[in-house]
């Protein structure tokens, strides 16, 4: 299929080679779309070792600088972005770095004057929403906002009154702007539905997935005198394992054999804010069954995974949340111990999934937790084959010509929306 008509332009703050789980999304779009005939072109924050005609470099300029020695004078644009992550949005980056790729993207549709250009921005972080949102209005080009994550990032009621204040103010500006709104899983896109009837047309779910031309395999265990169940990924606020790292002290306490013969390991970064149990966490590294790894290159932490006798998924704060992560999991086939909500869309993809699988739910009774974890602990750690279900719904080529409807869609349209304010 031929789309001559068309310029697709993918802003993507992560992409291959970095090893970012969110870098995988946009490359898979990306990979797919270009063989199904779309021009398309990625602008990225992320350095390319081979450089590519449809690749756009737009370095942030402001990359490292957090991490610059204290008192160290910093960049004026540094203090522009200081000012927006301390008083609009804490944490988020790409501010400053939006108003480039803006620029770039202006570039792109004056130089292509016979395309009709699209632009997908992919979230987060917040730089690709704004560049996103700034093009589209500056320019006579449609815009699909794609979020892998709600921009709090946590449920609204966990945020401060100030910053869920500028999450709605975000929110509103992209359901006004946007020409199509993805959610990457129903219960995020069913609570926008409430809160944006308006939008509902414009509303559509594409889930994370995994590319079956690159799946995770499950690899054979190495000689080891434990178990070994691993954690891939970072450990921010609302994200914390306490639950299970607690009923794992007390089964090693009561000497459960199934317990002392196996240990945790954590590949990844641990924000403070995460709320880890230090005493726990602190007692189990002395102890021999807790280890924390911290950061390490995504092969290497691929590796770990596929290499483990059990895997753990750690997502008890939001039940509007999928994380990239619990694909590769499935695809690895081992056996999968979820912290999650009741009822969650993770607990249903798991069951489906043919994987074997524990769910423990946040507010489970202390022996609720013991009596799932040891159920978990019994798994035998031979991998078990992904379900049909699960390979029809999460394929990455079939969710990129859901995708490329939505493009085909927008193409169709006579015009933009207008630019008029919400």
């Amino acid at each position: 299929m031929d789309q001559p008509g068309v310029l697709l332009l993918i802003i993507a703050y992560w992409f291959p080679p970095s090893g970012e789980i969110g870098a995988l999304r946009p490359f898979r779009f990306f990979k797919y779309l270009r063989q199904l005939g779309y021009d398309c072109r990625i602008i990225t924050a992320t350095a390319q070792s081979v450089p590519s005609s449809n690749i756009t470099v737009v370095r942030d300029a402001l990359e490292g600088v957090w991490d610059s020695p204290p008192g160290q004078r910093l960049p004026r644009k540094a203090y522009l972005e200081y000012l927006f992550r301390r008083f609009m949005l804490p944490g988020h980056i790409g501010f400053v770095w939006s108003w480039a790729v803006a620029a770039e993207c202006r570039r792109i549709v004056r130089n292509n004057p016979g395309k009709q250009v699209v632009v997908f921005s992919t979230y987060p972080p917040i730089g690709t929403l704004l560049a996103g949102l700034l093009t589209r209005m500056r320019n006579r080009a449609r815009w699909i906002a794609d979020f892998r994550d709600p921009i709090g990032g946590v449920p609204m009621e966990l945020l401060p009154p100030r910053v869920r204040f500028w999450t709605r103010v975000f929110e509103r500006l992209t359901f006004h702007f946007a020409d199509a709104v993805i959610a990457n899983v129903e219960a995020a896109a069913t609570v926008w539905r409430q809160s944006y009837p308006e939008a509902q047309p414009r509303l559509h779910v594409v889930y994370n997935g995994y590319d079956p031309d690159d799946m995770p395999q499950a690899r054979s265990i190495p000689a080891r005198d434990r178990r070994l169940i691993v954690h891939a990924g970072t450990l921010y606020h609302g994200r914390n394992p306490n639950v299970v790292l607690e009923a794992f002290a007390r089964l090693h306490q009561r000497g459960i054999t199934e317990a002392s013969s196996a240990r945790m390991m954590f590949v990844g970064e641990v924000d403070s804010r995460a709320g880890l149990n230090k005493a726990i966490a602190d007692a189990g590294q002395k102890e021999g069954w807790l280890e924390f790894k911290g950061i390490v290159p995504r092969d290497e932490a691929l590796r770990l995974l596929q290499e483990a006798d059990g895997l753990l998924l750690v997502q008890p704060q939001t039940n509007i949340q999928v994380p990239g992560k619990l694909f590769e999991y499935i695809c690895i086939g081992r056996p999968i111990l979820a912290i999650a909500p009741r009822s969650s869309p993770i607990e249903e993809i798991l069951l489906k999934s043919g994987v074997a699988q524990v769910c423990i739910y946040p507010d489970d009774a202390a022996d609720v937790v013991d009596s799932k974890l040891l159920e978990f602990l019994r798994f035998a750690n031979r991998p078990c084959p992904m379900s049909e279900w699960f390979q029809a719904n999460f394929n990455s080529r079939l969710q990129t010509d859901i995708l490329a409807r939505i493009v085909d869609g927008l193409r169709s349209a006579r015009q933009p929306r207008s630019n008029a304010q919400p």
